[in-house]
């Protein structure tokens, strides 16, 4: 059984919990500060998830979140606030401090069904073929450096000049940046970096970061992965689109540059299998199913299970995950948030011209958002190669 703890200071919150949880599958633990929190987490065996509330008088969530994190780094974190201290989020999301969040006042059918959800994931990473499998990749297990000394940089709220500076170290990832952040999407019209960074965020700059450094690893075969790099940006460009089109809202920072890494496994497949992965895999077109099922029988892993096992061991939000795992199968049952997963879909065959009536992930994702070919038409026509 798994075992939850609820920190909220509200005590008609951690009411209102404990009658939505109180019939479920789960061992469920409320305190209403860090002190009893403390107590209950020194008294249980194993606590597999913690949700807070971020904004509290006497104890600051993100506080709780680092302390947990340092204390039992397996525990899944999640954070909740008002929409209000949405920034609050941004930050516990940044530092690697939550996985996944939601604002108050929640729908509990939804907060429940997302938190099942997330302990299926995480069992689906766990798996145990497919951590011996991956076991055998320590050279891509490791974190990467520049990725590694940013995500310190942040969580020690380093300044703006310092993590500039580490950037400016390296040409090809300043030049990277600087290119996007002058983007139709950002038109950040700057060529000082540290105004770039300033533009595109410091959680899509830990995912251009980290994309770009695992391409570099291997320099026989970086040649070969320049192309999915570019398919990356441009399906993030396409994502933000359809995004700011269906919703009708901008695109949240949290997911902001979630196209960027949603292809990284084929990044890491081409490191690890090298150029016989470039010659069986990546010099072909397959249709999004064909894809997955061949790389499954050459290598025994397909690239969006092991694109979304390593984001949740460099401790991605969920959401990137995802979209990450699932880009290629929008059908799945355990997808948490769908229609952006369908958008991720779209987005990434739109800019694949893979969008023909024969791909049924494509219409499966087009069913997920209700939505017919004229509503993606002129985003298809803008992006056309």
């Amino acid at each position: 059984m798994k075992k939850i703890l609820f920190i909220d200071d509200e005590s008609n919150i951690l009411r209102a919990l404990n009658r939505a949880f109180r019939n479920l599958e789960f061992e469920c633990y409320y305190a209403n500060g860090i002190k009893e929190a403390i107590e209950i987490f020194l008294e249980i065996d194993q606590l597999d998830m913690l949700i807070t509330d971020i904004k509290m008088p006497y104890f600051d969530g993100i506080r709780v979140l680092k302390l947990f994190k340092e204390a039992s780094p397996e525990t899944i974190r999640v954070a909740i606030t008002g929409y209000a201290s949405a920034s609050s989020i941004t930050e516990a999301v940044s530092k690697n401090l939550a996985k996944q969040y939601y604002y108050k006042p929640w729908n509990n059918d939804e907060l429940i069904e997302g938190i099942r959800k997330m302990f299926v994931l995480e069992e689906r990473l766990k798996d145990s073929h497919l951590f011996k499998t991956v076991q055998q990749f320590d050279s891509i297990k490791t974190i990467p450096r520049l990725f590694n000394e940013l995500n310190l940089y942040i969580q020690r709220d380093k300044s703006i000049e310092d993590i500039t500076a580490i950037i400016e170290r390296d040409p090809a990832i300043t030049s990277n940046i600087l290119r996007i952040a002058n983007s139709a999407f950002y038109a950040a019209r700057t060529g000082n970096i540290q105004q770039a960074i300033m533009f595109i965020g410091l959680n899509n700059l830990k995912q251009i970061v980290l994309s770009y450094e695992i391409s570099q690893m291997n320099e026989k075969t970086y040649s070969k992965s320049e192309y999915i790099w570019t398919h990356s940006n441009r399906t993030n460009l396409i994502f933000q689109e359809l995004y700011v089109k269906y919703f009708g809202t901008k695109v949240p920072p949290i997911i902001s540059a979630a196209g960027i890494v949603h292809d990284i496994g084929k990044i890491i497949m081409l490191q690890i299998f090298g150029e016989d992965y470039y010659t069986q895999i990546l010099s072909h077109s397959y249709q999004d199913d064909g894809l997955l099922q061949k790389e499954e029988a050459i290598y025994g892993i397909d690239h969006a299970i092991i694109g979304g096992y390593f984001l949740n061991w460099w401790a991605f939000p969920y959401d990137i995950i995802e979209m990450t795992l699932y880009h290629h199968t929008p059908n799945d049952p355990d997808i948490s948030n769908k229609k952006q997963v369908a958008l991720m879909c779209l987005a990434s065959q739109i800019d694949n011209n893979m969008m023909g009536n024969n791909d049924m992930n494509f219409r499966y994702a087009m069913d997920v958002l209700n939505i017919s070919s004229d509503f993606i038409k002129d985003t298809i026509d803008k992006f056309k190669q």
